[in-house]
This record gives C-alpha cells, structure tokens and sequence, in this order.
C-alpha cells in the first residue's frame, strides 16, 4: 500500500505534504506510486474537498456537531481518501492506494501475489478474507483514526509553537513533525 497524506488549510493551501508506504505485514514503509500517480495526487486530494464540505457544514448526525473524523469519504480509481477535520477548518487527507493484487487486480499469476499485499490493520482489512482491500473494514478505519489522532496530537504542539502561523498558510518545515507523521504511520499503518 502506498499512502500520500495531506494536511490543507482553511484556504485549501497544502501545509505539509508526507507519502510513505505500509509498514505492516511485511511492508517496508516506501511508497509505490508511479510518476502519474505522484502528479495525479494532489488533483485527487483537493477534488475530494467537495464531499468534506459537504459532510462538514450538511446534517449533523449527532446532537452536538459533526464529528472530526470523516473516515472513508471518497474513492477515485483505485485510490481510496479519508478525512479528519480540526476545529480549526484545517483538514488532513489521507490518499490511499492499495497494491493491486490487494483489489484483486493482479496479473493473475501463482504464487499467491495478495499474500504480499498489505493492508492498514495488517490482514484484518481484507474484506470478507477474499484477499481484497476495504476502506470501511473496522480494523482499517481504526488503524486510520488513531494515525490520525497521532498526527492531530502533533499538528496541536507544532502550532502551539508562537513562531508558527498557521493563519497565513505558512509550510510545516519541521523535521520533528514529519518525524511524528512517520512514526505514527509505522505504527498504524
């Protein structure tokens, strides 16, 4: 699995920008996206603000508000996108690609290519055991909330920093964030 992961301001301005790959079941943490792929993302990430806005400023499903944490909110292709919202109108996307033997896509050769395939939740998200990936399997959106509630937790003590203005869409440049984002994408995903 290859994932991109975004966090865009208020203004729709990318913030910080992080692609890495699954470091479950066997992973190695690097991304696999080919060069269209890498280009295409971003297109991909922002044409799935439409349904954010939606989902934020639509019917509640509770009493109170709408929750921070969107899950599952958009797929294009074969790339699957979730959501976590700030209180703040910053939003993190998380683009996720699965191998394709993971969406039963492979080249139909034996030896059993999905095996290799990993999933956010390690092999609790294949869906139904049929070797196929599902955003909306309860082990992969646990794995992905609680990357996002680690990442939500870091972008909390980065912008707490008075020298950070996130107001002004200014970049996250600091290597101690990316490190977070990394290690909490290691851990779950």
């Amino acid at each position: 699995m290859s994932y991109t992961f975004t966090i865009l301001s208020p203004t729709d301005t990318p913030l910080f920008t992080h692609e890495f790959g699954t470091s479950r079941s066997g992973g190695d943490g690097i991304a696999r996206f080919t060069t269209a792929e890498r280009a295409q993302n971003p297109f991909i990430l922002h044409s799935a603000l439409d349904i954010v806005e939606e989902a934020q400023w639509g019917q509640s499903t509770t009493a109170t508000s709408a929750p921070m944490y969107l899950k599952h909110i958009d797929k294009y292709q074969n790339n699957f996108i979730s959501c976590w919202i700030t209180g703040g109108n910053v939003r993190f996307l998380l683009l996720t690609r699965p191998r394709d033997e993971a969406l039963g896509l492979g080249s139909g050769g034996s030896g059993g290519g999905g095996a290799r395939g990993s999933l956010a939740g390690g092999r609790a998200g294949l869906a139904g055991g049929a070797g196929l990936y599902s955003p909306t399997s309860p082990a992969t959106e646990e794995a992905v909330k609680n990357f996002f509630v680690d990442v939500y937790e870091a972008w909390l003590k980065t912008i707490m920093n008075p020298f950070f203005h996130v107001g002004n869409g200014e970049v996250v440049k600091s290597p101690v964030f990316r490190a977070r984002v990394a290690a909490a994408a290691k851990k779950y995903l």
